[in-house]
């Protein structure tokens, strides 16, 4: 037959206070069961004198918690530094971009199309002078279908994102 105890009992055993059982109990100290709550007297007695040799030691739960949370913050931090790493090698080597480069070559992008655009009713009106409506219509035509070709023929090109990279990260222009 297996000795139990209620709270009260044990803390009178241990000589403690029954707030001191709970917290024992709450810190996974002391392992209880029912309810009202039950105590395995021999295993409870055992873990607290565990506990009480482990303190005078220097050596208390607390400590082991805050050494495997250390631990776990340095194994948490390098994963974050190797992830990073990671990071700028996949950018450096031209596998990702930055958000910011690619609104960079997209802005410049986009203000070469504006300025073909812009430049249109120049050309236009040279081309246009003084003819029928159906060859204006025809000049407008071919000077879009122009703008659109050179769009169309745009393609990425890697060496201007590892420009980009150079030039942010502060590093001399081989090329």
């Amino acid at each position: 037959m297996a000795l139990t105890a209620t709270s009260k009992e044990l803390a009178a055993v241990l000589g403690v206070s029954l707030g001191r059982i709970s917290q024992m109990r709450k810190d996974g100290l002391l392992k209880a069961e029912g309810h009202p709550l039950k105590y395995d007297l021999p295993e409870s007695v055992q873990a607290y004198i565990k506990f009480c040799v482990d303190s005078a030691r220097g050596k208390n739960l607390s400590d082991e918690d805050a050494e495997r949370k250390k631990l776990r913050a340095e194994a948490d931090y390098k994963e974050a530094k190797a992830r990073q790493e990671e990071i700028r090698l996949a950018e450096l080597e031209g596998r990702m971009h930055a958000s910011e480069d690619v609104e960079a070559a997209t802005t410049s992008l986009v203000y070469e199309i504006r300025s073909a655009i812009l430049a249109m009713p120049g050309r236009i009106a040279v081309d246009a002078e003084m003819k029928p409506a159906a060859e204006v219509s025809e000049v407008v035509r071919r000077e879009c279908c122009a703008v659109l070709d050179g769009l169309s023929n745009f393609q990425y090109d890697p060496a201007v994102y590892a420009r980009m990279v150079r030039e942010r990260e502060g590093w001399m222009d081989d090329g």
